[in-house]
């Protein structure tokens, strides 16, 4: 398994995802003082990043593993894999990896403008958010191999922003926050204090309330265990 994991990381060596989850996360930021006061930085950045930088660099990124294998219709890949499994489960690896180094990326960039500029949100929620985000996230990066997979990176580039754009904005401020797409800004109310519309959550509203993390933490990580090995069980049945 690590040396197909080596392998996966190999194959991204010179592609553009290794520069991606430090292209976009520096686009929200530059986004964020050019349209809002520098007190607002790290809030209207944070806000920008989960609801549409992040999801269109793991659609981009769990496209692109999958793509360059598809491109060549896995020729040579299983003829030496013993287990197609560990392919699958090296590319969910590596792209889960992926977004566990934007996510460390990102709360240091969000640690600095604290510093730089007026610190909005603290360093120990700073870093709540992040492991938070890296958590509800991961789910979707098997998700959107799969789509990929079956489609092509248009698709599931697309549909990761439809999906994260416009049902977290809706659903997350409603009852029916579980909805998995609409966990990540559902449980930014109460660590970071901002709705999904980016506006502040108001004093004693019931999205202050943390009790939602766990249960969306719960939900995710079920999730990206079953989308796992779901996804695994599809990508069994390729043939070359």
């Amino acid at each position: 398994m690590l040396n197909y994991i080596k392998s996966e990381f190999l194959k991204q060596k010179y592609t553009f995802n290794n520069k991606i989850i430090w292209v976009t996360s520096l686009a929200a930021i530059v986004i964020s003082l050019l349209l809002m006061p520098s007190s607002y930085t790290q809030t209207f950045t944070y806000n920008c990043w989960y609801i549409t930088f992040l999801p269109f660099t793991f659609a981009f990124i769990s496209a692109s593993i999958v793509r360059k294998d598809v491109k060549y219709n896995y020729h040579g890949l299983f003829g030496v894999a013993t287990d197609k499994k560990q392919l699958w489960y090296a590319k969910i690896i590596t792209g889960t990896l992926y977004l566990f180094f934007a996510c460390i990326i990102f709360f240091i960039e969000m640690a600095i403008c604290g510093i730089v500029f007026i610190e909005k949100i603290s360093i120990a929620n700073n870093l709540l958010a992040s492991v938070l985000i890296f958590i509800t996230f991961a789910w979707q990066v098997p998700f959107f191999m799969i789509v990929s997979q079956k489609t092509n990176l248009f698709v599931s580039v697309f549909l990761s922003m439809v999906c994260n754009i416009a049902i977290s904005c809706v659903f997350a401020v409603k009852s029916c926050w579980w909805i998995p797409f609409s966990i990540p800004a559902r449980l930014m109310c109460p660590v970071i204090h901002v709705m999904p519309n980016a506006l502040p959550v108001e004093q004693n509203s019931i999205y202050e309330n943390p009790d939602v993390i766990l249960p969306g933490v719960i939900i995710t990580v079920i999730l990206f265990f079953a989308v796992s090995f779901i996804t695994t069980k599809i990508f069994e049945k390729q043939e070359v």
